[in-house]
């Protein structure tokens, strides 16, 4: 008869200590973590470099089996091997028992590019050091930020290009100042606009260009046929009427007749831009850029807005439009380039584009029951929607860190207001929606900031955006804190009525909520 083995004792019969139960358990705990950790983990001899441990995640993540790792030098393996992580970088990490590197380009095993937070601490294990990297993909956050950066300068070519819409005299003189405007202001390497014409040859016609003249010429060349000439991104376009975009010229096939020049140029990559200035004419606004490019949604979307300008800037300068027509068109085209920045600030801090879209919810019934204008309620709206544009500059990882931030990460978070107004200072908005998002940390006392205004000089809508702000921060969830309810939010706000928020603006956000109904929604 079998009997059953003493939970206390070993498979050799012999006792099990407490210690040497913590113990196990402590391992058990750490393979547990290990196996299913979300980041990817390597461990490595501290001496050799050599890999002794790699968990699934990274296997997963990186496309190697756990044979190709183990006993290999971090160096020695493919992804590794042309970063910042070489044999004089081991030797730091020996020395100071830490590195870090917030984006570290690495390659998969079938070749895609991944953008990766690497971490390395050197522990002591038993008197044995061993090393732990933690690798984390961030490729879904460098490519939003990218998206933003680049929505962000498209934000300031379409600026400058309405104040060449609303100045140009002439029609060539608007599409010298668009060409100019997307090489000195967008960083783009060449830019040209051509007209097609409806002959026989069916020819594009290069009406402006900005760049290096000795390029352009060379690369102006184009049909819209189907010959050699007319089947390149441009040839497309105005056959199509659709963007065409070459990701690397280098190798894009359709390239064929131009690629040499344009790599010699400095070219690498192109966006062709189709618009159409009546039924039978058609043009197109190209742009060239300095790297392979992936040319994001928003950067499309903006770019094919400034294309639409153009198109209404020379219609208008053709059929003597009035003013008054040229600044809704304007207007229309600055709303919805915020429409689009909100959107894309959502893909790098979700956080923060549901606080936005919340408080311009808020800011919106307040607006209403103090009885404001509708056009100053959409001007109130929009500026809530992005008035948090500036923390783009602010470091992800304090964004969403779950703990309290030291007074050095706070002092960084406040600079956002001044991030956000260097951004629109320039833009000219029907609305002062710079001047509001600037004060929207201000109080009435003047204890607030960036510039520590009193009362008199706050706008009204700047007013109710400080309260909204502080009832949907206090009202929803956080990374650092969970959500502390409405009611916390109205009493926080009527504590300070008077002091730091204005009276009106406080009666009226709370009589919403307590008379009205009024419910804080997505």
């Amino acid at each position: 008869m079998q009997v059953a083995m003493n939970p206390d004792l070993d498979s050799h019969g012999n006792l099990i200590t407490e210690a040497e139960k913590q113990l196990r358990f402590s391992e058990m705990r750490y393979r547990r973590l290990f196996e299913t950790a979300r980041d990817g983990i390597l461990i490595l001899d501290a001496e050799t470099a050599e890999i002794e441990d790699v968990n699934p995640y990274l296997i997963e993540m990186l496309g190697y089996t756990r044979e190709e790792f183990l006993h290999r030098k971090l160096w020695d393996i493919s992804s590794f091997k042309d970063t910042k992580l070489n044999k004089e970088v081991f030797k730091e990490l020996q020395k100071n028992r830490y590195i870090r590197y917030d984006d570290l380009p690495l390659e998969t095993k079938d070749g895609r590019q991944i953008s990766v937070e690497f971490v390395s601490n050197v522990y002591d294990c038993d008197g044995i050091d061993i090393i732990q990297c933690n690798i984390r993909d961030n490729t879904s956050r460098k490519l939003a930020e990218i998206a933003l950066q680049a929505a962000t300068r498209t934000l300031k070519i379409l600026n400058e290009s309405n104040n060449a819409l609303v100045n140009s005299q002439t029609e060539q003189t608007l599409l010298d100042e668009y060409c100019r405007i997307a090489v000195q202001t967008g960083g783009y390497k060449m830019a040209w606009i051509g007209f097609a014409t409806d002959g026989i040859e069916k020819n594009v016609v290069p009406m402006a260009y900005y760049g290096d003249s000795g390029c352009y010429s060379e690369l102006s060349k184009i049909t819209w046929s189907e010959g050699d000439y007319g089947n390149g991104p441009t040839g497309r376009a105005f056959r199509t009427m659709q963007v065409q975009v070459c990701e690397n010229i280098s190798t894009d096939p359709t390239l064929k007749i131009w690629r040499d020049k344009a790599v010699e140029c400095g070219y690498r990559s192109l966006i062709v831009l189709p618009f159409l200035l009546s039924e039978k004419v058609t043009a197109c606004f190209s742009l060239f850029g300095t790297t392979s490019h992936d040319w994001s949604s928003p950067e499309r979307e903006l770019l094919q807005d400034i294309a639409a300008d153009l198109a209404f800037g020379i219609k208008a300068l053709r059929s003597a439009i009035i003013k008054a027509q040229e600044r809704e068109e304007l207007r229309i085209s600055l709303e919805q380039t915020i429409q689009v920045i909100a959107e894309t600030i959502g893909q790098r801090d979700p956080y923060t584009a549901g606080h936005q879209r919340r408080v311009a919810s808020i800011c919106t019934g307040i607006g209403l029951e103090l009885g404001l204008s509708a056009d100053r309620i959409h001007g109130l709206h929009l500026a809530a929607t992005i008035h948090d544009l500036g923390k783009i500059g602010i470091p992800a990882e304090i964004l969403v860190k779950p703990a309290k931030l030291s007074t050095i990460e706070y002092a960084l978070v406040k600079e956002h207001v001044n991030i956000g107004i260097t951004i629109l200072k320039n833009v000219v908005f029907p609305w002062p929606i710079a001047e509001i998002i600037w004060q929207h940390h201000e109080r009435l006392d003047g204890s607030g900031y960036p510039r520590g205004l009193t009362g008199d000089k706050l706008l009204m809508e700047s007013k109710i955006l400080a309260v909204a702000d502080v009832v949907e921060a206090m009202a929803s969830h956080r990374p650092y804190r969970p959500a502390l309810g409405i009611e916390a939010a109205l009493t926080e706000i009527v504590a300070h009525r008077g002091t730091g928020f204005d009276p009106e603006v406080v009666d009226a956000c709370v009589r919403i909520f307590h008379e009205k109904g009024f419910e804080i929604i997505e």
